[in-house]
């Protein structure tokens, strides 16, 4: 066959996307139902989203690089991670930035923005998790 793909390896990365859509979806929904003020049709919720989504994976640059580069040196089997207090740290330091994104793109106030937030905020580590983690598995 001329054009054989081999869809397991990759899976994830459907995955990935189809979480991306989902987070779409639900930043959509949550706006409606916190009464956002403006910018709310699709083509405004898909773009904030998508820069909420760059800002988070500019904050966690450093953690991907490391990983990169311990896979480029040959020590991947032996790579544990970033310890779980900076992973911690992050997480806190881009839910108050995605926050002030959304509350600054849709005005619905800072409260209903870290509402928001923590509802979008699922699909945006999950899909970041799931394409970092198998980038190894394309390359």
């Amino acid at each position: 066959m001329l054009f054989q793909i081999d869809i397991d390896k990759y899976m994830p990365f459907i995955i990935a996307g189809v979480l991306l859509v989902s987070g779409v979806i639900i930043l959509k929904v949550a706006l409606a139902i916190t009464k956002a003020e403006s910018k709310t049709d699709m083509k405004w919720v898909a773009g904030s989203f998508f820069i909420q989504y760059g800002v988070t994976l500019f904050i966690t640059l450093p953690m991907i690089l490391d990983m990169i580069i311990a896979f480029m040196s040959g020590s991947y089997n032996n790579y544990e991670g970033p310890p779980p207090l900076l992973i911690a740290m992050v997480v806190i330091f881009s839910t108050f930035i995605v926050a002030n994104l959304i509350n600054t793109i849709h005005k619905p106030g800072i409260i209903r923005s870290l509402v928001i937030t923590l509802s979008i905020l699922g699909p945006i580590i999950g899909s970041t998790y799931i394409i970092f983690d198998n980038i190894g598995i394309v390359l």
